[in-house]
Formats: C-alpha cells, sequence, structure tokens
C-alpha cells in the first residue's frame, strides 16, 4: 500500500478557519516498511537498498534544511503497546512537532526542496502513517 501524500485540499480548508496567528501542532505517527521502496525518479536518493526505518532517519535529518523558524520537535517515542486499537494495529514511531503557524507548515510542505529532496525519504519509507493537525487548548 502506497504512504498516502498531503492534503493540500484539507490544509486549505483549515486555512480558512484556523486563526493565523496561532501556533499548530502536527501529530505524526509512523509505521515503517520492512524495505523502502523509492519512486525511480527519487532512486538518487537511496543509492543502495535500506529499510523503511532507515529512508525515514534520511527524511529526519533532510527535513532540518526546509524548517521554517521557530519549529520545534516537542515530543518523540517509540510505541509500547496499544490499549484501544483495532486488532493488529502498530505503530513505530511518534512525534509532535510545533510551527509558528499554519502557513509556516503549509509553505514548507510545499517548497521545491521539500517536495524533490525530504518528501520522498518519507514516502518511501513509511508503510502507513497519519498526520494530524492540533490546535494548543488553553487551560485555565
Amino acid at each position: 500500500m502506497p504512504c498516502l501524500p498531503i492534503s493540500y485540499e484539507n490544509l486549505s480548508s483549515a486555512s480558512k478557519t484556523y486563526d493565523p496567528t496561532k501556533p499548530i501542532f502536527m501529530l505524526n505517527i509512523w509505521r515503517y516498511r520492512t524495505e523502502a521502496v523509492y519512486a525511480p525518479e527519487h532512486a538518487h536518493l537511496s543509492p543502495s537498498p535500506c529499510t523503511g526505518e532507515e529512508a525515514l532517519k534520511r527524511y529526519r535529518q533532510a527535513i532540518y534544511a526546509v524548517l521554517p523558524p521557530n519549529a520545534a520537535l516537542h515530543f518523540t517515542s517509540v510505541p509500547v503497546t496499544t490499549v484501544v486499537a483495532p486488532d493488529g494495529e502498530k505503530w513505530d514511531y511518534v512525534a509532535l512537532v510545533r510551527y509558528d503557524n499554519l502557513a509556516g507548515f503549509k509553505n514548507m510542505v510545499s517548497c521545491k526542496e521539500y517536495k524533490e529532496e525530504v518528501e520522498p525519504h518519507r514516502l518511501a519509507g513509511l508503510e502507513d502513517f497519519r498526520l494530524i493537525m492540533l490546535d494548543e487548548i488553553e487551560h485555565e
């Protein structure tokens, strides 16, 4: 199953209703492929076969070049077990990243460098993944 692409339609919809001055948080939930599968046009990014996990290490290194100012990794973890989930659901990695605003995130994932040098590692390495935009709730 190919990894799903980013939904630019959903990002555009969020832009119409979300306060552009507020930070956003992106919850990343990843399941690695056993072996990475690079598209032929991106084969130069992986000169030799690698695992999905190795492709995602390349992704995490490459993304630093395109992160918007003040983007920050807030949390990473390796899931231990599911407590409430469909039978057989398994994830390998979770990360929570803060961006100053939605525009910064949209500009990052829309830029040429991201699409040509960063995203191919994610698409090659992930069997499945979720990317969920979160709003920080102010607590009283």
